[in-house]
């Protein structure tokens, strides 16, 4: 029987919006950072949206409000969020595709460039295998702008993913991937399958290019 490796990004893919901007304004809500804090990020997604974001400029900026905060304390921020503020956005056939793969015995992996804390909870309540994320540095019992390994990021992706890949017991036959970003295109590349969600402008002209069908997902 054919291993199935199912790889799908998170932000505007499997949820509507982007997970960190919802942090960020979690943030913001609950007192952390005020009104300019979100009008930064909005601009960073800008940056995200064009492929030019400075990595090491938006994580200094995304945990400047929580310095003095242990890490533990930030995780279990995070958990709340992922709870009262993401669930709510997941596709309806995020879900839908993700149950089909279970059934199908397919093994099923989040990869995003969202921070690991935000991403492995919600992957857990999305039925994921496996997730991967941003890690970042602890120093001191708190957070650290600084990437542990290699980046969830752009080329990154492709080079954490196949890591884990080969720290498996067996091979898989088939990578699929799911994206809507153009950020994204080296695992597009370095898929066998890819299927694009609502794809950004630049993305939906490369699924023109290579003929990868487009999927439209909604609430």
């Amino acid at each position: 029987m054919a291993s199935h490796l199912a790889v799908f990004d998170l932000d505007e893919t499997l949820v509507a919006g982007d997970s960190m901007s919802r942090w960020h304004q979690y943030l913001a809500d609950k007192g952390f950072a005020d009104s300019s804090f979100v009008t930064r990020d909005i601009e960073y997604m800008h940056d995200y949206t064009a492929g030019t974001l400075n990595l090491d400029d938006y994580l200094a900026f995304s945990l400047s409000p929580l310095s003095t905060h242990s890490y533990k304390d930030v995780k279990t921020l995070a958990s709340h969020c992922v709870k009262s503020r993401m669930l709510q956005h997941v596709f309806p056939q995020a879900r839908e595709r993700i149950a089909e793969l279970k059934k199908e015995k397919a093994t099923v992996v989040i990869i995003s460039a969202s921070l690991s804390f935000l991403v492995i909870p919600l992957a857990k309540q999305l039925g994921a295998d496996f997730a991967m994320g941003i890690d970042l540095v602890v120093e001191n019992d708190h957070f650290q702008p600084v990437t542990d390994g290699i980046p969830t990021f752009r080329e990154g992706k492709v080079q954490r993913l196949a890591q884990w890949i080969a720290a498996q017991p067996h091979d898989f036959d088939h990578v699929s991937f799911y994206t809507d970003s153009i950020n994204d295109l080296p695992m597009c590349l370095f898929a066998d399958e890819v299927l694009v969600v609502n794809p950004c402008p630049q993305l939906f002209k490369k699924a023109g290019e290579y003929q990868w069908p487009v999927l439209r997902w909604g609430r």
